[in-house]
């Protein structure tokens, strides 16, 4: 596990937007090329990702896919908020320069 300090989060990320596409990219950098294998016989793909694409109406999005290993126990526990039960991906750091503006 790679602990989160908060004090990496850098200031100029103000809305949720900007902090989901931060998050995705510290993920895809601490998973560091790992893949998953989402369907049966069908080729691995990125654990964690952030791409840009251009929609049919001609805008550009990010595109933020992760898939985050979790435990049903915590997922289940009436104590827990769903958050909880994430698990780690890596125990890598993401890179340095995702931490600072």
């Amino acid at each position: 596990m790679s602990a989160l300090d908060l004090a990496n989060i850098p200031s100029n990320i103000n809305t949720y937007e900007r902090l989901f596409v931060w998050a995705g990219q510290c993920l895809q950098s601490i998973a560091n090329g790992q893949t998953t294998s989402v369907l049966e016989n069908q080729g691995a793909i990125p654990t964690a990702q952030v791409q840009v694409g251009v929609l049919a109406d001609n805008s550009d999005r990010f595109i933020v896919t992760a898939y985050v290993p979790l435990s049903q126990a915590d997922l289940n526990d009436p104590d827990n908020k769903t958050w909880m039960a994430a698990q780690d991906i890596s125990e890598s750091a993401p890179n340095t320069n995702l931490l600072s503006n």
